[in-house]
């Protein structure tokens, strides 16, 4: 289980009622509902940083038409493709 550290943050009051309407419709409390919201923010960063490899990866010519016959293999063979070619 993981440490946790109590954090003192100030809000204006109208995003402090926001996030009170939205934690209380989720069922959660507002220390819960700002956690798991900070928790996504800093996995955003990761998964951009992520997708940015996968992209530079694909960017190969010889990888996206490797990739682009495969896809195109698993169509053919595939039992709900109905499309003609």
């Amino acid at each position: 289980m993981s440490q946790t550290i109590r954090v003192a943050v100030s809000l204006p009051q109208p995003v402090a009622e926001a996030v009170d309407e939205l934690a209380e419709r989720r069922g959660e409390s507002r220390s819960y509902f700002i956690a798991s919201l900070l928790r996504r923010v800093a996995s955003a960063k990761s998964d951009r940083e992520i997708s940015a490899e996968i992209d530079a990866l694909f960017s190969d010519p010889a990888i996206a038409a490797e990739q682009k016959e495969t896809a195109e293999s698993f169509l053919r063979i595939s039992p709900w493709h109905t499309e003609k070619r």
